[in-house]
């Protein structure tokens, strides 16, 4: 795998160089920059928030050198393939759930897509319990993706050839997940189903020579920048590109340049602030176990009972000192807000160190990493917004990677069956 891929190389090759990027962009006056509220974040608080990455870089080079006692892996096969279909047709049921209204109408359907009527957010019914099940999305990318990029033993592709239902399968999920996009005005879910797709090219570049496989290999995510940017600027335009303060003032780089590093100075900012103004630790968990305060059927409320919870005091702050909407407390300072510095390092550790096991064990082809690796590497993504790992569609992801853990050992093929397919095909 690139040295990019993994939590260390992360860490310390692009979120630390990246932070003092972002700091030094919010203190230029430019008129594609929007800072709102005090400006409190200064070398102090980078300082703080590099030993943060620091933790998060040593528990990752840790963990990424421990090894498994399961034995030497075997190719991912069969029962990962029919775990595979079975969180897609899941993911597949909380859409239609989700969008019935527009698919079951194609009228309607055809003026979304045309441009010619964009509903309203608030006017999409949410079925509670299940239609946050499309957040399992990324499981079957992880999954599927894996197994199509996967350079095999030989560097000549999977042993076991993917079944077709699977290619069907991505492609419906990729248009529904691009819908979810435009009408839920909800980028993210984007970047979580390209994030399997980003760490298994990874890992096919990396058994590729020629200078493709290099430049993949060395660029990695710097490469990928512009078509970040490009996308950010995408979301903002329809937003923000037709309103007098910038239409006819900025050309689109300049414009998408500018909301990108305003939105993520603002974030780190905002997490400063709350930290120079509140005090802290909290621990009521506010940010890094926000799902469980969420938790259904009565379920959150011992928690945040417990924890002396009673409801998010960060949107005071932002009414105090800041701008409430930019709402993004950034995953480095929410996370001593929530613990203090002590805990908000061994949190990094403990992060770092899962994180570089989960590393190692996709690295190997091991059905647990190819699961798992890529909800900490968006958790890396988001770092400067906000703890990715504590919000409720990142435990979603979670019970879908449980589940196809699950389905992946229930659903192995018998002796007699396994007997006239390729040893590959039998699940480890």
């Amino acid at each position: 795998m690139p040295w990019w891929s993994s939590p260390a190389g992360i860490a310390c090759g692009f979120l630390l160089p990246l932070m003092f990027l972002i700091a030094w962009a919010g203190e230029v006056r430019h008129p594609a920059l929007t800072i709102r509220g005090v400006q409190v974040l200064d070398l102090g608080w980078l300082m703080l928030g590099g030993l943060l990455l620091a933790a998060l870089a040593l528990g990752g080079a840790l963990g990424a050198q421990l090894q498994p006692r399961a034995g030497a892996p075997r190719p991912l096969g069969v029962g990962a393939d029919r775990a595979a279909l079975a969180i897609g047709l899941v993911a597949v049921l909380a859409f239609s759930v989700w969008f019935r209204d527009f698919l079951l109408d194609p009228a309607l359907l055809w003026a979304i897509l045309s441009g010619a009527y964009k509903p309203e957010r608030d006017s999409i019914e949410l079925t509670p319990g299940l239609t946050s099940l499309a957040n399992v999305t990324p499981v079957f990318f992880s999954l599927y993706l894996f197994r199509r990029l996967d350079p095999g033993a030989a560097g000549q592709g999977p042993a076991l050839p993917l079944p077709r239902a699977l290619h069907g399968l991505a492609i419906v999920l990729a248009l529904l997940t691009a819908f979810r996009v435009y009408v839920w005005s909800e980028r993210l879910a984007l970047i979580e189903s390209l994030v399997p797709l980003g760490l298994a090219v990874g890992r096919w570049a990396a058994a590729r020579p020629g200078a493709a496989g290099t430049l993949l290999r060395v660029a990695g995510p710097f490469a990928a920048i512009p078509l970040v940017i490009l996308y950010f600027g995408a979301a903002e335009y329809a937003r923000s590109w037709a309103s007098d303060t910038y239409q006819g003032r900025l050309d689109f780089w300049e414009f998408a340049l500018g909301r990108f590093a305003s939105y993520y100075y603002t974030s780190l900012n905002n997490g400063a602030s709350l930290l120079a103004n509140s005090a802290w630790p909290t621990w009521t968990f506010e940010f890094t176990l926000e799902w469980l305060h969420r938790a259904p059927l009565g379920l959150g409320q011992p928690f945040s009972t417990l924890t002396g919870y009673a409801g998010r005091t960060f949107e005071q702050h932002l009414f105090t000192y800041q701008d409430p909407e930019f709402n993004s407390p950034s995953g480095l300072y929410a996370v001593v807000s929530d613990l203090g510095l002590t805990g908000a390092v061994v949190y990094m550790c403990a992060v770092g160190l899962l994180s570089g096991m989960a590393f190692r064990a996709y690295r190997e082809g091991r059905l647990a990493g190819v699961l798992l690796y890529p909800i900490f590497f968006i958790s890396f993504m988001e770092m400067y917004r906000y703890p990715y790992l504590g919000t409720a569609r990142a435990f979603t992801w979670t019970c879908g990677i449980v589940l196809a853990l699950l389905l992946a050992r229930v659903l192995v093929p018998t002796p007699a069956s396994a007997s006239t397919s390729t040893p590959e095909g039998r699940q480890p």
